[in-house]
């Protein structure tokens, strides 16, 4: 009987409480209780941290034909690694870690894994004791060839839109002088298609439409056109030089001895051989022989290459000098790059540094072929594609189009040659 009163209490007094307060009939009561009962529960805010992989590999891919390596990074190491076929869980190929070693700072061990010799296509990812596996990846024929055929795509596009900027026209251009051989002629009339993309873009635009500040790289932009259109079409190669000087006459007492400017008297002294542009380019003689850095800025890069290959009369001094700092500056390079890609400590100021890195190798390269700026190109490529310390694939969001566009370019090139 205790049982049954203590509990019949126990209910009329629920359904007293309830009664009064009217809990049954309005929702805002319910809800001020609920929000009472949830605060006076500890809240515990954790966000679960994101992991990345201890096994470092370009996520984009690797050709057949080049050198292939991925980083593994750990507190400790195995001897050995192992890549499997994504498909089928299959080990195809193993190896022992190389290049081991430690960082005292951050207590972490890193090795290389090296697999230049598998070269089947295919999805694979690597795997190694205590440190797991990497992201998947694959191994394919022509991958450089096929990046840069999408970057192309994307500027065709741009151009055919009439929303092209200045920069990436002169990239097209400046890509299709130094890598000629990647360019299709898919229609076979004997012009490169993109030689053909950018006469139209010539033709429908003017010089009005040209950001302010960049007339003079307008100027450097159609008369190299000129210059490398003239053996398609003399008449229109013509034009567009006469155009450039009256562009560069038109904006050269609106800017300073600049980096474009500087670009446009190179680029119009090749095409014109008038001593006029000779002379305002030894005007900047003093300048480079005081700034050994001159090279980091594209203008000046790309003017002096241009000025070594010219075949107009040229200052033999100035022509040593630009030769002189492009190797140094690609050795200077060449001497930090373990330290700017390092898996661990990587030392950089992000994509557009490393993108701007591999540019000026590139050139370098074109006057040197040196196989250890191949190479490091490639590692170049292969950080920004994911090789890196959290494993993230740059490309293409993070750096400039156009950039990747060189790169791409130079690689494919490489690519085709081996």
């Amino acid at each position: 009987m205790k049982y049954i009163n203590r509990a019949l209490l126990i209910t009329v007094v629920v359904m007293l409480v309830f009664t009064a307060s009217g809990c049954g009939r309005d929702d805002s009561i319910m809800e001020d209780a609920a929000l009472v009962y949830m605060e006076s529960t500890p809240v515990v805010d954790y966000t679960v941290p994101e992991l990345t992989p201890n096994i470092l590999v370009d996520r984009v891919g690797y050709s057949t034909s080049e050198a292939k390596e991925a980083v593994l990074k750990g507190s400790r190491l195995s001897e050995e690694f192992r890549i499997v076929a994504a498909q089928t869980g299959e080990v195809v190929y193993s190896g022992i870690i190389e290049k081991a070693s430690y960082s005292d700072d951050s207590g972490i061990y890193t090795g290389y894994a090296d697999f230049y010799d598998l070269a089947l296509e295919g999805e694979y990812y690597i795997e190694s004791d205590y440190i797991g596996r990497s992201y998947s990846f694959v191994i394919k024929n022509g991958i450089y060839n096929e990046m840069f055929k999408e970057l192309y795509s994307r500027l065709e596009a741009d151009c055919e839109a009439g929303i092209a900027e200045i920069g990436d026209v002169m990239t097209m251009l400046l890509a299709y002088e130094f890598y000629g051989e990647i360019f299709e002629d898919e229609d076979g009339n004997e012009v490169p298609d993109v030689m053909e993309l950018l006469e139209e873009w010539t033709q429908n635009i003017n010089y009005s439409q040209i950001e302010a500040g960049y007339g003079a790289r307008y100027a450097a932009f159609l008369a190299k056109f000129s210059y490398l259109y003239q053996k398609y079409d003399i008449t229109y190669a013509t034009e567009c030089l006469q155009r450039a000087s009256a562009v560069f006459t038109q904006t050269k007492d609106a800017v300073q001895n600049d980096a474009d400017t500087f670009f446009a008297l190179t680029e119009l002294y090749r095409a014109t051989g008038i001593y006029t542009y000779r002379t305002q380019i030894l005007d900047y003689k003093t300048y480079f022989q005081n700034n050994s850095g001159f090279v980091e800025e594209a203008g000046y890069l790309y003017g002096a290459m241009t000025y070594m290959v010219t075949r107009q009369k040229v200052d033999l001094e100035l022509c040593t000098l630009f030769m002189d700092s492009l190797m140094s500056h690609g050795e200077e390079i060449a001497d930090r790059s373990e330290d700017m890609l390092h898996p661990i400590n990587e030392k950089n100021n992000g994509a557009e540094e490393i993108l701007d890195s591999a540019i000026e190798l590139a050139c370098a390269n074109y006057v040197l072929d040196s196989y250890k700026y191949d190479c490091l190109m490639q590692d170049f490529c292969h950080y920004l594609m994911g090789r890196n310390r959290m494993s993230v694939c740059f490309y293409p969001e993070e750096g400039s189009r156009s950039s990747y566009f060189m790169l791409a370019a130079q690689l494919a090139s490489q690519e085709m040659a081996e």
